[in-house]
């Protein structure tokens, strides 16, 4: 699926890259909480659209960008929804820094960064399910999130599979070259959409 259709994944892709930018321009020029808010609005949101593009193309349906285009604003507000608690956490972390830099950090600061932490990572593994929950199903956020929790802990393999391919493409941008932002998403979401395709078909075939 992804070489056979690999201009129009990479001109989604580069679409996605274009969506993010406002908000790491901002993480660039040190606003940090801004950067949040605006990655919540555009980032979740583009790769909401950049999911629903690749749904087609793992389908084998004639598709083109028309498709991403048409998904940013249909599924504006329930990405945001998701996107929103990531936020929320983020801030918590966020707010919580500044107390590691006391003179004296108290045991209350390390267990709350940890938690954030914790509260972080679950979400990161929640969203390998929820966001493709949206585009093929067209859920609700609870709904997608319900059955988020419900995926991840039947497919642990899957989830921890997805989730090191995430960790190693990140890796892979920080370390090698920022230009890998153009591809390397949209490929991971191809991956992300095939396996929310598989295991909710499992799912489906044991009832």
């Amino acid at each position: 699926s992804l070489w056979d259709n690999l201009p129009l994944v990479l001109l989604a892709g580069v679409i996605f890259s274009l969506l993010c930018a406002p908000a790491f321009l901002l993480v660039i020029l040190g606003l940090f909480v801004p950067a949040i808010i605006m990655g919540v609005l555009t980032i979740a949101p583009a790769w909401t659209a950049l999911l629903a593009q690749e749904n087609d193309v793992a389908r084998d349906v004639k598709t083109d960008i028309r498709t991403m285009i048409g998904s940013l604003p249909r599924f504006w507000a329930r990405s945001v929804g998701l996107g929103f608690l990531f936020c929320l956490q983020l801030l918590f972390a966020y707010l919580t820094l500044p107390m590691l830099s006391y003179p004296q950090v108290s045991l209350v600061a390390w267990i709350g960064l940890a938690a954030d932490m914790l509260g972080l990572l679950l979400l990161a593994v929640l969203y390998l399910y929820a966001f493709p929950l949206l585009v093929l199903h067209d859920v609700g956020v609870g709904t997608a999130l319900r059955n988020a929790l419900i995926l991840a802990s039947r497919h642990i393999n899957n989830t921890l599979g997805l989730l090191g391919m995430g960790i190693l493409f990140a890796l892979a941008t920080l370390y090698l070259s920022s230009g890998l932002l153009l591809f390397l998403p949209a490929v991971w979401g191809m991956f992300i959409v095939n396996n929310c395709r598989m295991v909710v078909g499992e799912e489906l075939t044991k009832e």
